[in-house]
């Protein structure tokens, strides 16, 4: 299983400046098929300077949601690692 990408990031106004929210669909390849799910997904940034990464599914997937989920996590933070989250 794989992310494929992640397409209409559109990122939500928060009025704390540690937490950012965004909503955004992914693309994902599983041995069965490949699943587009609507997401929402907060970074928030912890006291001593660690990433906590909540994602939260709009549709259920038919796959287990685990994998998703850590799969999802790694995609992210590579995105706001390169700078690529608006």
């Amino acid at each position: 299983m794989r992310i494929l990408e992640l397409r209409q990031i559109i990122r939500t106004e928060e009025g704390l400046y540690y937490r950012r929210k965004f909503s955004a669909e992914a693309a994902i390849e599983t041995p069965v098929a490949v699943l587009e799910l609507p997401i929402h997904f907060t970074i928030e940034m912890g006291p001593l300077g660690n990433k906590e990464f909540d994602i939260d599914f709009l549709k259920k997937p038919d796959y287990p949601l685990l994998p998703i989920q850590k799969a999802l996590k790694k995609k992210i933070e590579e995105l706001d690692k390169e700078g690529k989250l608006p």
